[in-house]
């Protein structure tokens, strides 16, 4: 018998999966993914934003074989392409973005590495790199962005990830700054000359979907206590320095369990939210160093967060030519101007008034 599912997914309904994806989302890689957080901390702010990597995933799926077919393309490209954004982030640390960071330093990886790993079987148990057979390939090409089309879909300005997590986040979150139209913006995806792009029609909505990204960020996704939270979870996970082996598969609650094992501190610290002050500063990276090395022992930990802006813009097909969404609208100067990096100074409350006033000295503002 086929071994097909269907599952009910919150944002666009049923959602049929075809065998290998049926056969993928029982192994304990996928599975883990349930536990989770989609969203790393931001439950202790937002208290809806307890959904998982596992439902963003089906998302992805979804939306990346629904787009596919749209655009008429070979059955296969449709199936590898639904399989990558299916498999996009199963490489992601317990907390999500939360811990990359940390997890950089401790083993040279970021999600994407321990996602392609996972794919060609080089961690331990594996059972997803067997069910995709003769599939692996294109789908680490396409993560990896050498698939042209295919793996624009899953990853640029526009893709369907960046498509489901803000319908997604929106939705759980409660915040309705994160509202896209995905019904009209797949309709208006289009292939020209080989290139993927959005008809000029279409242009509206994409424009919203890119001011939806940048009011998240600001709202949702650099909200400070979260930020403040996961830097010390970061601290805190170079301190535990797990193995490779065993940390790829760590969920949510793994980390935890080593946390009150071993920094019972910080552990308290997070599950009764009793978090220290911080600051965000928008500075560049080179500044924020010197401006750390000043404060160094007036602060308990600290984090840079770089410019989210994804440079490669998106291009509209208008009277029988492409051209870069910038020659139409001026929404994404806009938002690289809006979307930049700043810096995370994280202190206990009784130096908060002299890091303000050296602040104020260097004229430079916070939040």
């Amino acid at each position: 018998m086929i071994n097909k599912k269907t599952i009910h997914d919150s944002i666009y309904g049923s959602i049929e999966l075809e065998e290998t994806a049926s056969k993928i989302i029982e192994t304990n890689e996928f599975q883990r993914l349930n536990s989770i957080k989609q969203l790393g901390f931001t439950y202790l702010v937002f208290p809806g934003a307890t959904h998982s990597r596992f439902e963003h995933s089906l998302g992805t799926h979804y939306l990346a074989r629904e787009a596919s077919s749209r655009l008429d393309l070979e059955r296969r490209d449709v199936m590898e392409v639904s399989l990558a954004g299916l498999l996009h982030d199963i490489g992601h640390s317990p907390f999500s973005h939360a811990l990359e960071d940390s997890m950089i330093k401790l083993y040279g990886k970021d999600h994407l590495d321990i996602t392609v790993d996972i794919i060609e079987g080089k961690t331990p148990d594996n059972e997803v790199s067997d069910i995709l057979g003769s599939h692996r390939k294109a789908v680490v090409d396409i993560l990896r962005g050498k698939r042209g089309v295919l793996s624009r879909l899953i990853s640029g300005n526009g893709d369907v990830d960046q498509i489901d997590y803000l319908a997604r986040d929106s939705h759980y979150t409660g915040v309705a700054l994160g509202a896209v139209d995905i019904p009209r913006i797949l309709r208006v995806l289009s292939i020209f000359q080989g290139e993927f792009c959005v008809e000029e029609k279409g242009l509206p909505s994409f424009e919203g979907l890119m001011v939806a990204r940048m009011l998240m960020y600001r709202t949702v996704y650099r909200h400070k206590t979260a930020l403040i939270t996961a830097s010390l979870a970061n601290d805190a996970l170079e301190l535990l320095n797990p193995d490779l082996e065993e940390f790829v598969g760590w969920n949510d609650c793994d980390f935890m369990s080593g946390l009150k094992t071993k920094i019972p501190k910080t552990y308290e610290a997070i599950k009764h939210r009793r978090i220290p002050k911080g600051l965000l500063v928008k500075e560049s990276q080179e500044e924020f160093a010197r401006l750390v090395d000043r404060l160094q022992k007036k602060i308990i930990s600290f984090q840079y967060f770089k410019s989210p802006f994804k440079r490669e813009v998106l291009n509209v097909l208008s009277e029988g030519e492409i051209k870069p969404m910038t020659d139409f609208s001026s929404i994404m100067q806009f938002l690289e101007r809006e979307l930049e990096g700043m810096g995370l100074l994280v202190f206990e409350n009784e130096n908060e008034e002299h890091i303000k006033d050296t602040l104020r000295q260097l004229k430079i503002s916070s939040q």
